[in-house]
């Protein structure tokens, strides 16, 4: 038997046979001429090479080969429903799996606004990766998420290997403001508008080599050419907050690291001038491969109701660390955030 040559009606048509028990009736279910089906059952035998039915008076009965193949028809048609479902599934918002990608920082904003898109959407389901910039950029070129947040895009090369990272879109969501926090009690604690220099007599908390907020410190330090007393290095933001409010040293970081810190004075604002240092949030997906509705749906909440929220609260909280006086921002411009 030469598979090549079987084809779906010819399973088809031996169902609705096998089913009614008569050409005519099969052919009535599936609108065909009885010819048409008897013709089908023909093609189906010679490829086969041995009959499907016996045929008794006018009765119709399975011969072996012709329940085995039978029981295949049946497979196949299970498998092609099952595909039709899935791909009905694909084409609507509500639901489907959400691929998602992140920067470890970007674990502070998004499962909210995620949490409550999902009230509304409640038939899609989540798969979320944590990882730097280039595992994410790499993950969105290979189809593997469909939408990623993410800072300032990759490094040019990721093990000498040029990634093609102009297909992929980065749209804004919201301003990503950097400050310097330190444990309550500390001497610059209380201090308002504290000229960056005055950092050389401290200790500084670092994030992890190749941390977007690493090189964001390293350039403010370069800027205002500052040397620390110390530099000690932790890995994440996690253990930044951990190691701050361990009195460690001091730190800069993400404001939307520190919602929870920030307003339970666990940690506190630095006003340091020429902070906050703004960066930006990027809802990031490939520009030539298609959105599933449900991510679709996910970007749109998102860059909408998602960014007026992230800004909402980013200000609030702003508003409610700085202290009175004049303070210099840096102009906003795309950055990074890890």
């Amino acid at each position: 038997m030469d598979p090549r040559h079987l084809n779906f009606r010819q399973l088809q048509v031996l169902r609705a046979v096998a089913d009614s028990g008569s050409m005519t009736r099969a052919a009535q279910s599936l609108h065909m001429t009885g010819p048409a089906v008897t013709q089908q059952i023909q093609q189906l035998e010679r490829v086969l090479g041995v009959p499907v039915f016996d045929r008794i008076g006018r009765r119709l009965r399975l011969t072996v080969a012709g329940e085995r193949a039978l029981a295949a028809a049946n497979d196949v048609h299970v498998r092609i429903s099952h595909f039709a479902k899935e791909m009905d599934a694909l084409k609507k918002a509500d639901d489907g799996t959400l691929h998602l990608g992140i920067l470890a920082t970007g674990t502070h904003i998004l499962p909210p606004l995620l949490a409550e898109f999902r009230e509304r959407l409640p038939g899609v389901s989540v798969q979320m990766a944590v990882s730097s910039r280039e595992e994410l950029s790499r993950r969105l070129l290979e189809g593997e998420v469909d939408l990623a947040l993410m800072g300032r895009g990759p490094e040019a090369k990721q093990d000498s290997v040029v990634l093609p990272t102009d297909v992929l879109v980065h749209e804004p969501l919201a301003v990503n403001p950097h400050v310097f926090i330190a444990w309550p009690g500390h001497p610059l604690a209380a201090a308002q508008g504290v000229a960056p220099i005055e950092l050389r007599h401290e200790s500084v908390v670092q994030r992890e080599a190749g941390s977007g907020t690493r090189s964001m410190l390293n350039g403010f330090l370069e800027l205002h050419r500052i040397v620390p007393r110390e530099r000690i290095t932790v890995t994440g933001n996690e253990m930044v907050k951990h190691a701050v409010m361990s009195r460690l040293g001091i730190s800069l970081t993400s404001m939307h690291t520190l919602f929870l810190e920030l307003e339970t004075g666990a940690l506190q604002r630095l006003d340091i001038d020429f902070t906050p240092i703004q960066r930006t949030w990027y809802v990031v997906h490939h520009g030539e491969r298609w959105l599933p509705p449900a991510a679709a749906s996910f970007r749109e909440f998102l860059l909408t109701e998602g960014a007026r929220k992230v800004e909402a609260r980013t200000r609030r909280l702003l508003e409610a660390t700085r202290h009175a006086g004049p303070r210099g921002l840096t102009p906003p411009r795309a950055g990074s955030a890890t």
